[in-house]
């Protein structure tokens, strides 16, 4: 029995290998496309507005790429409506009809010693005040905090399905924040692709803004007064840029309760660096919840009695991955045109 489900593993695992959509972030197609939600804080003066509104073009240029639906707040007035309003409408604006959620907030905040708050025109949000909109999707989200004293957001807001990233490590890191600035140029660069496989992930994205706001300060001869944290396995705690080797995190000794952060970071795609097959909304949450399920088994490996008790909860789960990249291949076979083979008018599957 044990070397029947293996074969059957095995199987399924060739099939995988083998499908260009392993490694690759699919385009959403309009059944349930993915959203961004674009918040320019208040500037405070020129100088900063400029450059808000750079970062904010590069995040604009991403969602056109991804076919994203892209709302934008903090560039025009509303008269009935707070930006903090806005905000929050939008957030619970149908969530289910969103296969993802990106939130980028660009601008800058503060923090009292108890209450750290996002900078906007009208009552500034706070990280509890988001906190409450946030809970109530329950789609992937990814949260990018670009703004000083932002690291009590992260915590606020770390949870389930989701990724937080912060531009400080704490509230007292309160001084401006460049990292928005390298991230949002990051998230479309090719040296970003660490695992070359022809995208930039939310994880990539951030490792690559990591060292490359370390380099500015260096460059400035400055302290850094920024530290970056990456958050998506809900521990509320935050993983620095240096706490990876590549894409792998250099987890700590002794078994954990959760998968280290980073693996939903990685499949948060950001931008295609080429043509990629195509993979509906719905097909991508059931993919990469089962990615997940996978990673969070294998953990568990020692825990099981027997090797036969692991492969026989791990067997179905890969079998219905390997079904859904079957599904999306088939979704994508090219329609073939051959004047040779068939009338000119006719059409046929390339199956």
């Amino acid at each position: 029995m044990r070397n029947f489900r293996m074969t059957i593993i095995l199987a399924a695992c060739s099939l995988i290998c083998g499908n260009p959509l392993v490694h690759l972030a699919a385009a959403e197609s309009p059944d349930r496309p993915e959203r961004f939600i674009l918040v320019l804080g208040a500037e405070g003066t020129d100088e900063y507005a400029i450059q808000f509104a750079d970062w904010a073009e590069n995040w604009k240029q991403l969602a056109v790429g991804k076919q994203a639906e892209l709302t934008v707040i903090g560039e025009s007035l509303d008269a009935r409506n707070s930006d903090r309003t806005l905000i929050e409408q939008e957030l619970l604006r149908s969530p289910e009809s969103y296969s993802a959620t990106w939130l980028i907030l660009i601008g800058h905040g503060t923090f009292d010693g108890k209450s750290a708050r996002f900078n906007l025109r009208g009552p500034d949000l706070t990280a509890e005040q988001l906190q409450v909109c946030c809970d109530q999707i329950t789609h992937p989200l990814a949260v990018l905090n670009c703004f000083s004293a932002s690291g009590p957001f992260l915590q606020a807001l770390s949870g389930k399905n989701r990724v937080v990233i912060s531009a400080t490590k704490n509230g007292f890191e309160f001084y401006f924040s460049h990292f928005g600035k390298f991230l949002s140029a990051a998230a479309s660069e090719p040296e970003s692709d660490l695992d070359h496989d022809g995208q930039v992930s939310l994880l990539e994205a951030y490792l690559a803004a990591c060292r490359q706001t370390e380099a500015h300060y260096l460059e400035q001869g400055q302290l850094a007064t920024e530290h970056a944290l990456l958050d998506d396995n809900g521990d509320q705690r935050g993983s620095r840029a240096d706490q990876f080797k590549g894409l792998d995190h250099l987890a700590e000794t002794g078994a954990t309760a959760s998968l280290p952060d980073g693996h939903r970071a990685q499949q948060f795609a950001v931008c295609a660096l080429r043509p990629v097959s195509q993979i509906t909304g719905t097909q991508k949450q059931r993919r990469d919840a089962l990615e997940i399920n996978i990673l969070e088994l294998k953990q568990r490996k020692t825990e099981f009695e027997t090797e036969d008790d692991y492969y026989q909860q791990l067997e179905p789960l890969m079998i219905q991955l390997a079904e859904i990249y079957r599904q999306a291949e088939r979704g994508n076979t090219p329609t073939i045109h051959d004047p040779l083979v068939v009338p000119v008018k006719a059409e046929q599957t390339g199956e």
